[in-house]
């Protein structure tokens, strides 16, 4: 299999990552001289030393203008009470809203409403059970619309095989919600006493506390005023092992590394088995790239730390600089190295296929661009003339893997994407869109 990469060292940063994020330089000193930093140190024990959840509004009274930056990302709005009417997001987020619950339904009849912030929703019901249409007989997924896949706003199918509407159980809630108790025989709790909520919660979205552990022993309140007092009692995660790793890999904490895959198209949610199996990037943290408190959506200029080019100076844009794509729906991207080794191959709520044409608006054959409404975070290109089921196993719902552990994207979601004669790029056959890849970086 023939792969683009680059040629040069890809730089680690761990350890400038970890500064970062606990908002000091790298020598661990606030100002660079060298003293011991005054913020937090702990990287280990997750719980804080066993202190008790206090909620981000506690948070908040300290940390005001990150709680506001936080509050703006997709993270804080992924699960959402609706208290009898559309669930409310932040007037920034102009993407945002579910209009309308599913046909036959009133807003009082869904009291909660996972996602609607980004990509897609679904709607609970009033046991704690998600809607399925193959239990309901309508559709039950909202599509927000997404303009990079084509994708108009509109209700969509929702497992229509279903005989059942869906409990919303442990493989959901830990990455929906904070403080998230399993419900055992020493926790026999159902959150609200609605059966399809096999455990509790103590704060809907993922929160402060979801990532940086329980804060009760960072601070207290003394009269009217919130005290540090042990500074070194709160959570940071410098590899996001115990924070961005435990959710985004499909099933919360799994250490199995499969990137789950269904009709042609990799599944949502796994992106740190995503980052694993990318080959040079396998050891970054997701903090590398990403400040994890911003939105790449609607702060994308503060939200990525760490453009591509930081590590790969001595990559060019291979004959793609400075050119815009249009695509047949007037959606339009200025290409970055991002356009092709983060191609549109991962389905949060939908994907489609778009035939390619030749100049004379014919269709090339069989070859057909796959374009889905979410990045992947695979990096590498696999340049042979093959189509996207040399990227899966024979049953369809795994990302294959190298004997190096290396996933790798098919042209036909990277060169056709733009390549398919619909939009302002002339259509590429298969074969065609290969050789050109493979010699793109100098591959030749």
């Amino acid at each position: 299999m023939r792969v683009t990469s680059s040629k040069s060292a890809v730089l680690t940063l761990i350890a400038a990552a970890s500064a970062l994020i606990a908002g000091c330089p790298p020598d661990g000193s606030p100002d660079g001289a060298g003293r011991e930093s005054p913020g937090p140190q702990n990287t280990i024990d997750k719980t804080n030393g066993g202190a008790s959840y206090v909620g981000s509004n506690a948070c908040r009274n300290c940390h005001t203008e990150l709680a506001n930056i936080q509050a703006l990302h997709g993270h804080n709005w992924i699960l959402n009470p609706t208290q009898g009417q559309p669930p409310e997001f932040p007037q920034a987020a102009e993407r945002a809203g579910v209009p309308n619950p599913p046909d036959g339904f009133a807003w009082t009849d869904i009291p909660w409403v996972i996602g609607g912030f980004a990509k897609e929703a679904l709607f609970i019901n009033r046991d704690g059970f998600i809607l399925t249409n193959g239990a309901e007989a309508v559709d039950t997924q909202w599509h927000l619309e997404n303009p990079p896949s084509g994708r108009t706003a509109g209700f969509a199918a929702y497992e229509p095989d279903a005989q059942t509407n869906k409990p919303y159980g442990f493989t959901c809630v830990p990455c929906h919600a904070t403080a998230v108790t399993p419900q055992d025989e020493d926790a026999p709790l159902f959150q609200e006493d609605r059966a399809g909520f096999a455990g509790t919660w103590e704060e809907h979205g993922v929160r402060c506390e979801a990532c940086h552990g329980p804060g009760a022993g960072h601070f207290t309140i003394s009269g009217e005023e919130v005290v540090a007092i042990d500074l070194a009692r709160i959570f940071i995660d410098p590899t996001g092992s115990e924070s961005c790793f435990q959710c985004h890999n499909n099933e919360f904490d799994s250490d199995e590394g499969v990137i789950p895959a269904a009709a042609g198209f990799v599944q949502h949610g796994a992106q740190g088995n995503e980052l694993k199996a990318s080959g040079g990037h396998a050891s970054f943290s997701c903090t590398i790239c990403h400040d994890p408190h911003r939105s790449v959506l609607y702060d994308r200029a503060n939200a990525i730390r760490n453009e591509c080019i930081v590590c790969h100076a001595d990559q060019s844009m291979a004959l793609h600089e400075g050119k815009v794509f249009v695509a047949d729906n007037g959606y339009t991207e200025t290409l970055a190295c991002q356009s092709c080794h983060m191609p549109l191959a991962t389905a949060t709520g939908s994907a489609r296929l778009v035939p390619v044409l030749d100049f004379d608006g014919e269709p090339r054959g069989d070859n057909q661009a796959r374009i889905a409404d979410t990045r992947t975070h695979i990096f590498r290109i696999n340049t042979d003339d093959a189509d996207y089921t040399a990227m899966f196993n024979s049953a369809g719902d795994q990302v294959l893997r190298d004997p190096q552990g290396r996933a790798a994207v098919t042209v036909d979601f990277v060169c056709q994407r733009c390549h398919n004669g619909t939009g302002n790029a002339f259509g590429l056959e298969r074969d065609f869109a290969s050789e050109i890849a493979f010699g793109m970086h100098g591959g030749r």
